[in-house]
């Protein structure tokens, strides 16, 4: 499915611009961001929807190429590091001949202009949040392990137990696929073996999350607490005031539109790199503080 785009009367203004998820918050920032900056400099941005799927956004990278865009941002699909899809993806950002950038999600092998949260400060900053709030058994619902954004909040997790003297219990590192389903299921196992508090790294495992407290009639912020590594509005969903690792998506999207957009004209960038941005924090009420009676130091 092709998103919403310009009338392509003159291609040579035109940016490809490939999503992997749609009603998200992130993306939908990040589109916006690209958007901004490509109007300020004459360009137009044509959407092009991947449904998560990285058959369809290979075939995208080629259709872009093919319409004679000027250049292209890529979000990639979760699948992109599975199955030999990166090699795909790899084959066909470069047979395109334009300057491309990835957006948010590495692709494995694929060395271009990155832009992204610093992931492992954000799971070391929830960490450290639930640490003061008393927690110390702390479960994470992970994405995909072979997924950069995953892998670098998983570290996060992990050095943030150790940096405080902490040895790290791998029991409550749960890994799903970024579904509300494995989000319930990452909860269910978590909650089992007894964690306190848990850290769900999408919007989607955080509605499965939701749903599972909903069913199982636990209260987020009563019977254990929660924070979501994800751009979710306060009343999304009818949940809690969820406690989130945030993400700048409109300063994402501009930083990647400011990127291709200095490729496109030939400016000497220096070589390829990644760009980092600050996650920040936004409290709710899904985190439970503990009295010291309810934790063993």
């Amino acid at each position: 499915k092709i998103g919403s785009g310009p009338s392509l009367g003159n291609v040579g203004n035109v940016i490809g611009v490939i999503f992997s998820e749609s009603s998200d918050e992130l993306i939908e920032e990040c589109l916006g961001g690209i958007e901004n900056y490509a109007s300020i400099y004459g360009y137009h941005v044509f959407r092009m929807f991947s449904s998560n799927q990285s058959r369809k956004c290979a075939e995208q990278i080629e259709i872009a190429a093919a319409m004679g865009a000027a250049g292209l941002i890529v979000i990639p699909p979760a699948d992109m590091n599975s199955d030999g899809n990166h090699i795909i993806l790899g084959e066909r950002l470069k047979k395109t001949g334009i300057p491309y950038v990835l957006l948010d999600r590495a692709i494995q092998d694929v060395f271009c202009d990155f832009v992204t949260v610093d992931n492992k400060l954000g799971a070391n900053m929830a960490i450290d949040y639930l640490m003061e709030a008393g927690h110390r058994k702390i479960g994470i619902i992970a994405g995909r392990k072979e997924v950069y954004n995953t892998r670098k909040r998983v570290e996060g997790y992990r050095e943030g137990f150790i940096l405080r003297g902490y040895e790290v219990d791998e029991s409550m590192i749960w890994y799903g696929d970024y579904s509300a389903r494995s989000g319930a299921m990452g909860a269910e196992c978590l909650l089992s073996a007894g964690a306190t508090a848990l850290i769900a790294c999408n919007a989607q495992m955080t509605a499965g999350v939701c749903e599972y407290a909903r069913e199982q009639g636990l209260a987020i912020g009563g019977d254990f607490s929660l924070i979501s590594f994800a751009n979710m509005r306060r009343t999304d969903g009818g949940y809690p005031d969820l406690t989130c690792i945030r993400q700048p998506g409109e300063q994402m999207g501009r930083k990647a539109a400011e990127v291709l957009e200095g490729r496109m004209r030939g400016e000497d960038l220096g070589s390829v790199k990644t760009n980092y941005f600050m996650p920040s924090f936004q409290e709710g009420t899904s985190v439970k503080r503990l009295d010291r009676t309810d934790y063993d130091e």
